[in-house]
């Protein structure tokens, strides 16, 4: 049986220090205590994926709600690594979006930018990443940025209305300084248009 439900704090806690610190490398990492601070806000929501109610896979997201639409950052998506390679990531993303995130009017997520990748095989990880999001309804926004250093292709999921590629960066600025203080956001966040 695969189920997708919200997670607890404690849930977000003990995934964070188990599966996060394993799948993220530290410059794409969150504190936990800012995940914390932002779930007690309403600007930050978690899920994860059940199978015979063993953890397959999570995702954290920023959430924030402006002029009356809800919008949505990927934070973080993994599928655990014994249960790669088996459809769970695609199950994940489809019963996210035909649940939690059905009503959504914007969802983002960054993939890392090929084009800055430090070698081969990454870059071609990268590529694979990508096709998997492509694969599964996400379409490439034109937007690109870098976050702490590293650079990312924003991806949108097929919801709420078109959205050209400026107001994309205008949503996507917002949801960073949802979660993160105003000095940290203009030194870290850059987006080109």
């Amino acid at each position: 049986m695969f189920a997708v439900k919200p997670l607890s704090l404690t849930e977000i806690r003990k995934i964070y220090k188990a599966h996060v610190t394993r799948d993220f490398p530290p410059d794409e990492r969150k504190p936990l205590a800012a995940i914390e601070a932002a779930c007690a806000r309403g600007e930050y929501q978690c899920f994860g994926a059940y199978e015979e109610e063993a953890l397959a896979a999570y995702a954290f997201f920023v959430r924030l709600r402006k002029e009356g639409e809800t919008l949505y950052l990927f934070d973080y998506l993994a599928v655990l690594p014994e249960r790669r390679d088996q459809g769970v990531g695609s199950r994940f993303l489809q019963s996210l979006m035909a649940g939690p995130l059905r009503g959504a009017d914007c969802v983002l997520l960054e993939v890392d930018h090929p084009d800055y990748a430090d070698s081969d095989d990454e870059r071609a990880l990268r590529l694979r990443r990508r096709a998997f999001y492509e694969r599964n309804g996400l379409t490439d926004t034109g937007v690109s940025a870098r976050v702490y250093h590293v650079e990312y292709q924003i991806l949108a999921l097929p919801v709420g209305k078109p959205r050209n590629s400026a107001e994309i960066a205008e949503i996507y600025r917002a949801l960073y300084r949802a979660v993160m203080p105003r000095w940290i956001y203009d030194k870290m966040v850059e987006i080109p248009i």
